[in-house]
């Protein structure tokens, strides 16, 4: 007799996955929580002041300036001088042509002379002394018509704006004075019978030496010499051509450079000459300790501000005119008693208090502290902390109260 085998085959598999899915498995061991350290740094709690600052933004410019333009029109003959030279007090920058002018005085020494020589003659006769006065009259009557023939030129010019007011004034004043001196001379001629020679001849030679003395003065006026120490910041002349109302050379002292700023009533009270300020030079990054040298004690009323000047020394010329800076001034408050003062960035705001992260041990606690004045760096603490205290400046954004740390 055959037996079936597949029935048994089949009871033999079930009763295999039975077995199966009854054994136990194996159990992993629980592993040990290891609490992760937060790298932070640290200071210590130390007492102080704190300071404010209050600053504002503003441009260098010279210490001096001054355009320089003759005292008298004329064509600019020489001009020895280039824009970024440095000149000494007295160094000529320009000359204005000379001929006219070397004439004039030629022609006054000579006036001068004959005066003189006239005056030494005084005395013989009354005829001789009307001959003086008539002398007199015809150089009084050629210095009056080369005032006139000069005023005019003078006129053209100041009316084209080739030259100041100031210098036509000095070209009336000129005509004015010959017009006087023809006048007296005159008069001279019609009282030459009344006066003694001798008087006619002494009132000539005062005149012929006052003109004299102005035809030299105009000469030395057509070399300009610097009035200061410093470098050329403009050249607006050139060789030949005619020197008017503008200036021809601009000379600027830049050792030391000056801050012109305007301070607002609040800010004036807290500085005064001498007070140390901190300038920062925007294109080359430096911060330069500057004193406080001048300030107005009168509101500026366009506006409303207080002029005040900050001194930079710049012995080696590296600062330029209209450089951009930020100036710093530094104000201490009232009291200036001692407090526990912290760097600004430990204090940290959370649910509307304020706290720092405080060491103890290798443990952050959070503690709320209440603070007093602050700045851009440092913030006064009332309450929370002690001298000596340890506390967390950098790292505490990832930190939570009871936290582990690692100090860096």
């Amino acid at each position: 007799m055959k037996l079936n085998k597949k029935p048994v085959i089949l009871a033999l598999l079930a009763i295999s996955l039975v077995a199966g899915c009854s054994s136990p498995q194996a159990e992993t061991p629980p592993t040990e929580t290891v609490e992760a350290s937060t790298p932070v740094q640290i200071e210590t709690v130390a007492t102080g002041t704190v300071v404010s600052d209050s600053g504002l933004t503003a441009k260098l410019a010279p210490s001096e300036e001054v355009q320089v333009s003759p005292k008298m029109g004329g064509k600019i003959s020489s001009l020895p001088v280039k824009l970024g030279q440095y000149v000494t007090k007295g160094q000529v920058l320009f000359k204005l042509d000379e001929k006219d002018l070397v004439n004039s005085v030629k022609q006054a020494e000579a006036a001068y002379n004959v005066s003189k020589a006239s005056l030494n003659q005084a005395g013989s006769s009354s005829d001789q002394g009307l001959v003086q006065a008539k002398n007199s009259l015809k150089q009084a009557e050629t210095a009056l018509q080369d005032a006139k023939v000069n005023q005019q030129r003078m006129q053209q010019l100041f009316s084209q704006g080739a030259i100041s007011a100031q210098q036509m004034e000095q070209a009336n004043s000129q005509l004015t004075t010959a017009q006087t001196s023809y006048d007296n001379a005159q008069q001279g001629v019609q009282s030459a019978g009344q006066k003694t020679s001798v008087q006619v001849s002494e009132a000539s030679v005062q005149q012929a030496q006052v003109s004299l003395q102005n035809a030299r003065e105009q000469l030395a006026n057509a070399t300009v010499t610097s009035p200061i120490n410093g470098y050329i910041s403009s050249v607006s002349g050139a060789v030949g051509q005619m020197a008017g109302q503008q200036p021809v050379v601009v000379v600027v002292n830049t050792n030391p450079l000056l801050v012109k700023a305007n301070l607002s009533e609040a800010d004036i009270t807290k500085i005064k000459v001498g007070t140390t300020v901190k300038v920062n030079v925007q294109s080359t990054g430096k911060t330069i300790d500057a004193k406080v040298t001048a300030m107005s004690p009168v509101m500026d009323t366009q506006l409303k501000a207080y002029p005040v000047e900050i001194t930079i020394p710049n012995p080696s010329n590296e600062l330029k005119s209209d450089m951009v800076v930020n100036v710093t001034f530094p104000t201490v408050g009232e009291s200036g008693a001692k407090s526990i003062v912290v760097t600004r960035g430990a204090v940290f705001d959370r649910d509307g208090k304020q706290y720092v992260f405080k060491l103890e041990g290798d443990i952050a606690k959070q503690v709320e502290v209440t603070t007093g004045k602050s700045s851009s760096d440092t913030i006064e603490i009332l309450t929370g902390l002690s001298a000596g205290d340890k506390i967390v400046v950098k790292g505490q954004t990832l930190l939570q109260d009871g936290g582990k740390v690692t100090i860096q």
